[in-house]
């Protein structure tokens, strides 16, 4: 995978996964990122931060795969 296809998936999933941080705050009745907040301005903060953390695991389960065939001596 590209790194530019790993970023545009992050972007994407960064955006949908302010759905589930939406419900959490709105269940939880916590301020700032819960579904007026987000529709109403904190998705600045949130799409973002949720966009690097979706991006770092993306990239972090890149670096621990091994291609076929290698043995881990190799390293």
């Amino acid at each position: 995978m590209k790194i530019w296809t790993a970023v545009a998936v992050s972007i994407v999933g960064g955006f949908f996964l302010m759905v589930p941080l939406a419900m959490l705050f709105d269940a939880m009745n916590w301020p700032l990122f819960h579904t007026w907040g987000l529709a109403h301005g904190s998705f600045l903060i949130a799409w973002p931060v949720l966009t690097l953390a979706s991006l770092g695991m993306i990239l972090g389960l890149k670096l621990t795969q091994r291609s076929p065939g290698e043995s881990p001596e190799s390293k």
